[in-house]
């Protein structure tokens, strides 16, 4: 489709300023630009998990989860462009760094001669009234497709309007990776506020990639006794780190509710782990890791309660003792997390302590 120059800077100028608002970045308001800066009326939206697994879909009539009687749940098992998609991006460990057009046109994929016979072909007539697409492939292990549709009369993708999307594919990769870059930011932040608050001072940010977000100097000298002096070359925000699968362990949906503990030599990894969910059904799964000497471990015995605090203040302290979090314990025991917060602020008056550690002290020393 032909597409003025102007068009194309009201379109870069409106997704710089919707990558900063944004609470998702690929939604109906994306679709929205695309039509009226670029006249393409008739794109489809599909989310995925990193496994491949089909989550929802957003079109130009709105958004449609998966369940049991989505038009896709019986075709995604027949649809060769998406396995295609999917495992080239699982070998090419694509993730929202990528900035290089991955276009699939559906008649390269599926080949012109039988291409009209194809179950591809009668599932997107069925269901959107097209013939042809063109699929850009999105984000981790590409969980996020976006797919262009022209209809029989329209004819196939030429030449110039591929070029077209893969001019449009870069801009929205760079402004996505800069989305998510934004978005981690925040996300880490609110994990570092989460820690301080813990007073543990050796630990370390991962995403769902094994890239290292960030991490503490007293966090490196432990990896250091264990893995190395050049360990703190091994570790980046943009390239997966080998060691961390290992240390992070097979983990399911229910880990983020629970504090998963790993002992290497003598140190202790306590595992905690942040969803960061979607209305899309895409979960962007966060872990922080705190370390400490194996010798330092508290002792799990019940505490007797000598210390000035009533007895829902003692249990709060016994639970930050044992290394829960704020959230946790406000789960556990059934109360707001301002409630816990405001809990542990009398616990540190009473106790005459500033932290989560010198509380940890006085109960060691109480024992």
């Amino acid at each position: 489709m032909d597409v003025d120059k102007n068009g194309q800077v009201d379109f870069f100028s409106e997704i710089s300023e919707y990558q900063i608002t944004a609470r998702e970045f690929f939604s109906a308001t994306l679709l929205e630009y695309l039509e009226k800066n670029f006249g393409w009326d008739r794109v489809l939206i599909s989310y995925f998990d990193t496994e491949g697994k089909f989550l929802s879909w957003t079109n130009w009539t709105g958004q449609l989860v998966n369940h049991k009687k989505h038009p896709y749940r019986n075709f995604v098992e027949e649809d060769e462009i998406k396995q295609q998609v999917f495992q080239e991006a699982l070998r090419d460990h694509l993730t929202y760094f990528n900035v290089v057009p991955r276009l699939y046109k559906s008649t390269d994929v599926l080949g012109v001669e039988d291409y009209e016979k194809t179950s591809y072909v009668r599932f997107i007539e069925k269901n959107f009234d097209q013939r042809y697409s063109v699929t850009m492939a999105f984000g981790i292990n590409a969980y996020i497709q976006v797919v262009f549709f022209k209809n029989a009369q329209q004819g196939d993708f030429t030449e110039k309007e591929i070029e077209d999307l893969k001019g449009i594919y870069v801009y929205l990769a760079n402004s996505y990776k800069n989305f998510k870059k934004y978005e981690q930011s925040k996300i880490i932040q609110k994990i570092q506020n989460e820690i301080i608050l813990s007073g543990e001072k050796a630990y370390l940010i991962t995403d769902d990639f094994t890239h290292v977000m960030n991490y503490s100097q007293a966090a490196i000298d432990c990896l250091s006794h264990i893995l190395g002096p050049s360990i703190a070359e091994q570790i980046s925000s943009t390239e997966p780190c080998s060691w961390l699968p290992f240390l992070l362990g097979d983990e399911n949906q229910n880990c983020s509710k629970l504090v998963r503990t790993r002992i290497v030599q003598n140190y202790i990894f306590k595992i905690y782990t942040y969803d960061r969910t979607y209305s899309n059904g895409i979960i962007d799964r966060y872990h922080w890791i705190t370390i400490s000497k194996k010798d330092q471990e508290k002792s799990s015995k019940s505490l007797d309660n000598t210390l000035p605090l009533t007895n829902t203040e003692f249990k709060v302290a016994e639970l930050l003792y044992k290394g829960l979090t704020y959230k946790d314990i406000a789960e556990k025991m059934v109360i707001s997390y301002h409630t816990v917060k405001k809990h542990v602020q009398n616990i540190y008056s009473k106790c005459k302590v500033n932290s989560r550690y010198e509380l940890s002290q006085l109960f060691d020393n109480k024992e």
